[in-house]
């Protein structure tokens, strides 16, 4: 074991900061908050030796800075679009773990980190659609939505989650996305509650845009500010705060359609 621990100390810093940075990056896009990403950065650290492993994190870079005896070392790297994933995020935290036991060395666990996009299984599209639509008509009923409405808010979401993952994959701009996503949905609700006979329309197209309410990230904003964090709180709290106005113009608009002017 302390040839094993003496070969892991010797990895190059430069390495290891880069590992670091890896695993960073890919937890602030999936969803983690900065307390998260700070201990995984510091156990990668220690797995390898440093004395010491920092990480500034904000909304779309992160600096980890390493010492270890008389060497040191500071890398920045770039943090791409942030979205939710907690497979991932669990699956990279066990690659983590394999770097504190000592069972793998930096190329290794950069290696296994890289592919952890390809090595994590996705639920299926239709089932995340099926499941989202659920869910919407059942916060419809919760906001007292007739029953006449539960079917067609179940199709509106489903399909607003579908356009929502087709223009993600696309690369769409996230607010824009937001806007057309909360427009068809809000749109086919208020269709499909006309046609069968709902009374409850208004409540039924704010049930089919829950889908963009973005959950996980204002908890990781509040807990930020809790944390002390405000530069990344506020960078969350603004891009949270743009996301709720584009859902509301597109509901807005639709609801500006539909409900002031009836379908015949």
């Amino acid at each position: 074991m302390e040839n094993i621990n003496e070969n892991l100390n010797r990895q190059p810093l430069s390495e290891v900061a880069r590992l670091c940075l890896t695993a960073g990056r890919m937890l602030l896009e999936w969803g983690a908050n900065a307390r998260v990403v700070h201990e995984a950065i510091s156990d990668l650290g220690n797995g390898f030796g440093c004395d010491s492993a920092e990480a500034f994190c904000q909304h779309a870079a992160i600096i980890v800075m390493l010492r270890r005896g008389e060497d040191a070392c500071s890398q920045m790297g770039k943090v791409g679009e942030h979205g939710v994933n907690l497979r991932r995020i669990h699956k990279l935290q066990e690659i983590i773990t394999l770097v504190t036991r000592g069972e793998l060395s930096c190329a290794q666990a950069q290696l296994l980190m890289e592919g952890v996009p390809k090595a994590t299984k996705s639920y299926p599209v239709w089932f995340v659609c099926l499941a989202t639509g659920i869910a919407c008509s059942a916060f419809g009923r919760l906001l007292h939505a007739d029953w006449s409405a539960f079917l067609p808010t179940m199709v509106a979401a489903g399909t607003g989650q579908w356009i929502r993952h087709e223009l993600i994959r696309r690369g769409a701009n996230i607010f824009l996305m937001a806007g057309i996503v909360s427009f068809v949905a809000a749109s086919l609700a208020a269709i499909g509650g006309r046609l069968a006979g709902s009374v409850n329309l208004q409540l039924a197209m704010v049930a089919a845009v829950l889908l963009l309410v973005p959950g996980i990230p204002v908890l990781n904003a509040q807990i930020e500010v809790i944390e002390g964090k405000p530069n990344l709180a506020a960078a969350r709290a603004l891009r949270i705060a743009y996301l709720l106005l584009f859902m509301s113009l597109g509901l807005a608009l639709a609801q500006s359609l539909f409900i002031r002017n009836p379908l015949p």
